[in-house]
């Protein structure tokens, strides 16, 4: 006897198995010539083992589908489309259903179980080999007859088809309804699994049912139908969670713990993970180990590497004539865990120049990209609207698939490449959009996510003594991600990036424009986080190394002499803050011009220094003028025009004309809600800014809300001991205790609460 099909061992398994194998003993070649063993099949499906966990939903609607109708459960590799179909199956057969299973895996398994199911469908030896033979030439067309024949319910299932070629028919389409695959009779109902999840690959009257990840309670329950013993419910969901809750790998690491619990372990040879927590603390150093485990493998069924299931849809996609989907699978996975603006991030003519991509002239990535997508290997994400904004058309990996791709031997030999094209594609998009407007900040929010992926393997690689992408060109990125995450009022994520570029980029010459600034965008973060005594130290510091190896004009010095006015304006030396932005506006004027953004800025600030020396009149001309110029050069609804309105406001307040100041400030509040968020602390300042007036205006339940709408923002933002978070603490509870005792709020308390930071100072 024959062994079965190495890559189906499903055939040999079933209650029917010795009775289909008899009806079914042909001997037909497989050209259809001439008469040879050909092995026994059996079309029987195969019996479940485990409960089907977290697919109620689908199995449900295919087993209330009507007669006569074709479905397709798709879905990447290890979905559990198999899964699904043999629950269906086994519920068919229990109401009654005649129920058969080919397997569509390759063309000679294929081939022999269609004819196995036209035996079994009383077909006679001699008219199926001519059906196949060329004579008669009608293999699908007899086959179907012979289903239509049926009046007892019955259900066809078609399993891994993946190459719809198969399907098809000799110079057909699937959606010809004229090949393998077609409409069934009133008695019967076809069910389809693929990796495709194309609707125009198959047609319009297929319904197509798309399998995702589990939830994490049902990704939990399969892990402990599997392996009771390894450990409770909530390390069961923690493994479950690094798995990414997708069926394959929660059976593998299910049947490896079930049976290394059995397993007794042998001299010298390591210890293997028998919990569900041991397997996932070793599953990252250990990932392809584990997962390829004959441990985890049903003992019956041959060698299986389940790293290896995403593979094979790509040399699919390969014999189609679709060989870029690898490496640019590979390239995606090296980017992070976000989806990848990929219109904006794919460098195309370093792909071009690449020897992993070798693409011709005028090649369209977006084919590859869509042939992804089709296979589930990707999932793609386009905008709802008509919009062309490159930030909404992405796609995105299962992060395990990532993780598994970078992991492959072939893929690490080339990292180096992967990573300079990342580095490059992150460099490109970036040229293409300002991170200091808010209209561009969902691709900021992407790139600054696939920025620290980069980072963190610069630094593996940089740990291992590998080359990694150039320097300048990461940091300029990150550079931009900074700014990005400054005027977006994400300060954490600012930490986290200027570490990750310091770690990364080692490299760098102490005294180099690089290295220099990442000093000032550290100071910068200690700035905003309170310290300015520290800050202003750190300024000084780093502005009289910038005054030796750059000079005074130098747009970077005039950054930090800018940072510098700032922290003494705060600090309440406002002679000293005049002097420096003076300088810093002098300097803007001369090589950027008077309109520049950055020229703006010393303008607002030198209005902001009259303010707090209670010149209030030439502060509100001043910062009207340049409100103007702002609203002219960069727009109504830029950050900077807004900040430049609440400063009007804040003069407004400050001079009596309490209802002006309302009105502006609600305004702003509005504006700023909407273009910034409402947890932008520039937001939050807003709302601070607006209780104060209210309480002045004697509205003390508004002025509450307000407060404690700030403070909660505060909070969370910056952290409760951050110098404006205690600020607004102690306005809420001197108002509180105004409310209780009754009492007017003194108009000559505001400056124990707005020590200049709501001014507008920048």
């Amino acid at each position: 006897m024959t062994a079965p099909h190495s890559e189906q061992p499903s055939i040999w398994i079933g209650a029917d198995r010795d009775s289909y194998a008899a009806a079914n003993n042909l001997h037909v070649h497989h050209h259809g010539e001439t008469f040879g063993p050909a092995g026994q099949v059996s079309i029987a499906p195969r019996q479940l083992a485990y409960p089907v966990r977290g697919r109620k939903g689908v199995i449900g609607s295919l087993l209330g589908a009507p007669s006569g109708t074709v479905h397709v459960v798709c879905g990447t590799g290890g979905s559990g489309k198999t899964t699904v179909t043999l629950a269906v199956a086994a519920e068919a057969r229990s109401r009654g259903a005649e129920v058969w299973q080919l397997s569509a895996v390759d063309a000679t398994t294929f081939e022999a179980h269609l004819r196995a199911l036209a035996v079994r469908l009383g077909v006679g030896v001699e008219r199926l080999r001519l059906a196949w033979s060329g004579s008669a030439g009608d293999a699908p067309d007899l086959v179907w007859e012979a289903l239509e024949q049926r009046t007892r319910p019955w259900l066809l299932i078609i399993d891994n088809a993946d190459d719809l070629g198969l399907l098809a028919g000799a110079g057909g389409h699937v959606g010809d309804c004229s090949g393998w695959i077609r409409r069934p009779s009133a008695a019967g109902l076809l069910l389809i699994t693929s990796r495709n999840q194309n609707p125009e690959a198959w047609g319009a009257w297929v319904n197509l049912h798309p399998l995702g990840v589990l939830s994490r309670r049902a990704a939990t329950e399969l892990l402990l139908d599997r392996a009771p013993a390894a450990g409770a419910d909530t390390q069961a969901a923690e493994l479950a969670d690094r798995l990414g809750h997708l069926p394959l790998l929660l059976h593998q690491a299910g049947l490896y713990l079930s049976r290394a619990d059995r397993n007794p372990p042998w001299p010298g040879a390591p210890c293997g993970p028998r919990t569900f927590r041991a397997y996932r603390i070793a599953f990252g150093n250990r990932l392809s180990e584990l997962l390829d485990s004959p441990t985890g493998q049903p003992s019956h069924l041959p060698r299986q590497r389940a790293t290896a299931t995403w593979e094979v849809t790509l040399d699919l996609l390969a014999r189609q004539q679709l060989g870029s989907t690898r490496p640019l699978l590979r390239l995606l996975a090296h980017f992070g865990d976000a989806p990848i603006p990929y219109t904006d991030v794919l460098p195309c003519s370093a792909l071009r120049a690449s020897p992993l991509f070798r693409l011709e002239p005028g090649a369209v990535l977006q084919q590859a990209i869509n042939a992804l997508a089709d296979y589930a290997l990707v999932t793609m994400q386009v905008p709802d609207s008509d919009a062309h904004a490159p930030a909404g058309y992405t796609v995105t990996l299962h992060p395990l698939l990532a993780e598994v791709t970078r992991q492959l031997d072939e893929v690490r030999r080339s990292r180096g490449e992967y990573l300079a094209l990342v580095a490059q594609g992150l460099h490109d998009g970036a040229a293409r959009h300002d991170p200091r407007n808010p209209a561009d900040w969902p691709f900021w929010h992407l790139a600054t996510a696939h920025l620290h992926r980069l980072l963190e393997q610069m630094a593996d690689e940089a740990g291992r003594g590998a080359s990694g992408p150039d320097a300048e060109t990461v940091t300029v990125t990150a550079f931009a991600c900074m700014e990005y995450t400054r005027d977006a009022g994400r300060y954490s994520l600012g930490k986290a990036t200027v570490d990750r570029v310091t770690a990364a980029c080692v490299s760098l010459r102490s005294d180099s424009r690089t290295a220099l600034k990442l000093r000032f965008e550290r100071a910068r973060l200690t700035d905003l986080a309170g310290d300015i005594a520290a800050a202003e130290s750190e300024y000084r510091a780093l502005l009289d190394i910038q005054r030796q190896v750059l000079h005074d004009a130098d747009p970077d010095t005039l950054w930090t002499q800018h940072a510098l006015a700032h922290v003494l304006g705060r600090s309440g030396d406002l002679d000293g803050a005049e002097a420096e932005y003076l300088a810093v506006f002098e300097g803007r004027s001369r090589i950027l011009g008077t309109d520049h953004i950055d020229t703006l800025w010393a303008r607002h600030n030198l209005a902001w220094i009259a303010g707090q020396r209670g010149d209030l009149a030439v502060a509100e001309a001043e910062y009207r003028a340049v409100l103007e110029d702002r609203s002219r050069t960069l727009g109504c609804d830029h950050p900077h025009t807004l900040y430049t309105r609440h400063a009007v406001a804040w003069v407004l307040s400050r001079r009596d004309d309490l209802e002006a100041a309302e009105t502006e400030y609600r305004a702003v509040l509005e504006d700023r809600s909407r273009t910034l968020g409402r947890d932008h602390p520039h937001t939050l300042t807003t709302r601070q800014e607006l209780a104060w007036v209210l309480g002045r205006r004697s509205d003390l339940a508004a002025a509450e809300v307000e407060y404690r709408a700030a403070l909660d923002g505060q909070t969370r933002l910056l952290g409760e001991d951050h110098p404006t978070t205690r600020c607004t603490a102690r306005a809420l509870g001197d108002l509180l205790r105004r409310i209780e005792n009754r009492s007017p709020i003194d108009p000559g308390d505001e400056d124990m609460y707005w020590w200049g930071f709501s001014g507008g100072s920048s």
